[in-house]
């Protein structure tokens, strides 16, 4: 091999040459298989809805089996199967009950789930008659009927004085001398009366309610008095016993503030006294009426014309 004729005896040439920079290629896969799925709901209405009728209507149903529900949608109508109106929304979910006061007739109802703007199918159609309420003529009690309290009850001799006249509307009188052995006013607290005033119950009101009656929805009880002065504070109370006089009613109270007989109302015909009555207790037996005496003058002296009682019910 010659040498190049400029390089000296012993001289080597290193030649240096750029390759390309080096390029990778991948693929990236994935095999895995979607898990996600989707699926129809719908809200399930109440169940078992049933509808009582009276001078409302109370509608009860099961609630729906839907966790999600927030209430429900009731409607009623005058035609059974058609022509259903929004009557009323009840919430939450849970709940079993409401009450209408659609007025005299019969009516029918459903009812729908309800969720945000969802609404359910139709429940079952349930039908109620709603009747106006009627009340009794005012009715006295039975002469022999009655009976002092004779125990923690003032003088514990009641209207000592011939305490069957108050069953009369007559303008002769059951008579209560000095009445009482306290000089308070109050007749009493809750149930229980004050153990220094007079009292005395009457019984054997025949009050006629029909065989078949819805609700009890208020009595009134009358008391016709007079007082033989006026000076001092007096009060007249009364309580209802639906036991025969073992369990009462909480006292009412009247002001007496004259001395002339006086007609005094308790109660209302929307005044129940605080009791879910059923004809049964409303009967000669078992309803009482108890009057209650109090005055700050202990020589006061009651005079009682007349008691009655009317009863508002619906059929």
């Amino acid at each position: 091999m010659r040498r190049a004729p400029w390089l000296a005896a012993g001289t080597f040439i290193l030649l240096l040459v750029a390759l390309p920079a080096s390029t990778t290629l991948a693929r990236v896969t994935d095999s895995a298989a979607s898990t996600a799925s989707f699926s129809a709901d719908t809200l399930d209405p109440p169940t078992a809805v049933g509808a009582v009728g009276g001078s409302t209507v109370t509608l009860t149903w099961v609630p729906s089996l839907d966790s999600h529900a927030t209430g429900y949608a009731v409607y009623r109508s005058a035609t059974s199967g058609s022509g259903y109106t929004l009557v009323s929304s009840v919430t939450p979910g849970s709940a079993t009950t409401t009450t209408d006061s659609p007025g005299v007739g019969t009516w029918y109802y459903i009812l729908t789930t309800t969720f945000q703007s969802w609404s359910s199918a139709n429940s079952n159609e349930a039908s109620a008659t709603a009747s106006a309420a009627t009340s009794t003529a005012y009715v006295t009690c039975v002469g022999t009927s009655n009976a002092a309290d004779t125990s923690g009850a003032g003088d514990n001799n009641g209207y000592l004085s011939n305490p069957s006249r108050a069953c009369v509307n007559d303008s002769s009188f059951s008579l209560d001398t000095d009445s009482g052995s306290g000089g308070t006013q109050a007749c009493g607290t809750g149930t229980t009366p004050d153990a220094t005033k007079d009292r005395h119950r009457w019984w054997g009101f025949p009050l006629g309610l029909p065989g078949s009656v819805s609700s009890i929805n208020g009595i009134r009880l009358r008391a016709d008095l007079r007082l033989d002065g006026i000076a001092g504070s007096h009060n007249l109370c009364a309580q209802l016993s639906w036991d025969g006089g073992t369990t009462w009613t909480t006292i009412k109270t009247q002001a007496i503030t004259v001395a002339a007989e006086t007609t005094y109302t308790f109660g209302s015909t929307a005044d129940t006294w605080g009791q879910a009555w059923s004809p049964t207790q409303l009967n000669t037996t078992n309803f009482r009426v108890r009057l209650i005496d109090a005055s700050t003058v202990t020589t006061r002296d009651f005079s009682l014309d007349y008691i009655a009682v009317s009863v508002t019910y619906t059929p």
